[in-house]
């Protein structure tokens, strides 16, 4: 007679081999599906079996008694962005494969934009810089325009990603943006081009003071424009510096060390902590800046992030120059990026970086030395600046003097008083500043800039 005992212990370990052996399945289903995500072995090692069981039992679940039949990319979609957003990290996030075949479209120049950078302001997107001879600037927009609705659809509370992707598109097709400017609702359709982004650029201020603005880090040329730029300064024999970070979100690292370095003879530049000590790093400065002793002045606001404070965090650590503007973002988290086999990819914060001195930045920024604030008109002046756009005084004045001069002004503060229009000077200076055709004066509308130069000419 068989012995019952042993008949159930072999019912017992058969049930379990079948349902390890239905998981095995499963789970080398899924780690297909998910393009990598799951590691699928010949047998999978218990520490992993036992937080994926309830995934997968959810998933078979779904797949059988679900009131309709799920695409199985879909679930794993959501689960893969499940894990991310339960990391509660604004820094980690996945992307699809429609949006990272963007971003590396965008990076290879095969992508059509309209030639704008943009923040997220009181819910909505606001255009923070217009690139040179861009659709933007033809149109033209405006550094300040509110972008409502694109194509229709409305921006409010819309990811920078999702604009993104609904902004760019192939090259000589069109988007309609209604954007609101001064308290009005305008519409420009604009036509995709192929963007020429520099991410350095220059100019000389009276002649002697050098200007050097870095859009951003995302260039691994960045450094290496830099560099020529100042060698072009040194040759020049510039009294003094102006180093432009505003707006600037950030890049690479290896960029931003290669910058900083170039301002510093020695010294901490930024100390990089991973969650494995083994991996953590320390960059330190080398000697052989090319304009070591030249007065410098550095620009920061709220848009300065990550790499940009990685160098203007350095700076003023080591007392190398003074910073001017508003307090940076405060972003000490470095990402790295992780290409899935189906096409996606994940962003990941991997570590956070410390500035020389050690103080901590995260959400609070670094202080600017000097805090000074962009110019922000207040509701009447946003009232005055719209009556001047539509005024006929002011149009046929840009007309007829394209390069005005101070003394064209009292006319034109006459006819504007017959018009009804209660401006003061300065405002109509800034507005015409704007609306000429001489792009040298737009510096003085520049309350930062201007401080920074009055700083370094004494």
């Amino acid at each position: 007679m068989a012995n019952p005992e042993k008949k159930v212990r072999y019912l017992v370990e058969e049930g379990i081999i079948l349902k390890k052996k239905r998981w095995l399945a499963l789970a080398a289903a899924l780690g297909l599906i998910m393009g990598g995500f799951l590691l699928v072995r010949a047998e999978i090692p218990e520490e992993l079996f036992g937080p994926l069981e309830p995934l997968l039992e959810i998933y078979e679940i779904i797949q059988t008694r679900y009131i309709e039949k799920v695409d199985p990319s879909k679930l794993m979609e959501g689960a893969v962005k499940g894990m991310l957003e339960s990391l509660d990290d604004p820094y980690s996030y996945w992307i699809s494969p429609a949006d990272y075949e963007i971003r590396q479209m965008k990076q290879e120049g095969r992508l059509g934009g309209l030639g704008i950078r943009i923040a997220i302001e009181d819910d909505f997107p606001t255009i923070l810089d217009i690139f040179e001879g861009t659709p933007a600037e033809k149109a033209p927009l405006k550094a300040g325009d509110q972008i409502s609705t694109v194509d229709a659809w409305s921006t409010k509370e819309i990811s920078l990603q999702e604009l993104a992707n609904r902004l760019t598109g192939k090259v000589g097709t069109e988007v309609m943006l209604t954007i609101q400017r001064e308290g009005k609702l305008l519409e420009f359709t604009l036509t995709r081009a192929m963007i020429r982004k520099f991410s350095v650029t220059r100019r000389k201020l009276d002649g002697e003071v050098g200007y050097l603005r870095i859009v951003d880090f995302e260039s691994g040329n960045t450094a290496r424009n830099v560099k020529d730029i100042l060698r072009e300064f040194e040759q020049e024999k510039i009294a003094a510096l102006i180093l432009d970070l505003r707006n600037n979100g950030g890049g690479l690292l290896t960029q931003a060390v290669e910058v900083a370095d170039e301002f510093l003879k020695s010294g901490k530049i930024v100390s990089i902590e991973e969650r494995d000590p083994a991996a953590s790093q320390v960059y330190y400065a080398q000697p052989g800046e090319l304009l070591p002793d030249i007065p410098l002045a550095v620009l920061i606001d709220k848009g300065s992030a990550s790499a940009s404070e990685i160098v203007a965090g350095a700076i003023k650590d080591h007392g190398r120059g003074v910073l001017v503007g508003t307090n940076s973002f405060g972003k000490e988290v470095v990402q790295d990026q992780f290409p899935l086999p189906d096409g996606g990819a994940i962003t990941l914060a991997i570590a956070r970086y410390h500035l020389p001195s050690g103080k901590a930045i995260e959400k609070t920024g670094i202080v600017p030395d000097i805090a000074v604030e962009a110019f922000q008109p207040t509701e009447k002046q946003k009232e005055i600046l719209s009556h001047l756009e539509e005024s006929t005084a002011i149009k046929n004045f840009l007309r007829d003097y394209p390069h005005w001069e101070e003394e064209n002004l009292s006319h034109l503060m006459q006819k504007l008083d017959q018009e009804g229009i209660d401006a003061d000077e300065e405002l109509v200076r800034r507005f015409l500043r704007e609306e000429d055709k001489d792009k040298e004066n737009d510096i003085f509308n520049d309350l930062q800039l201007l401080r920074a130069w009055e700083v370094l000419r004494r």
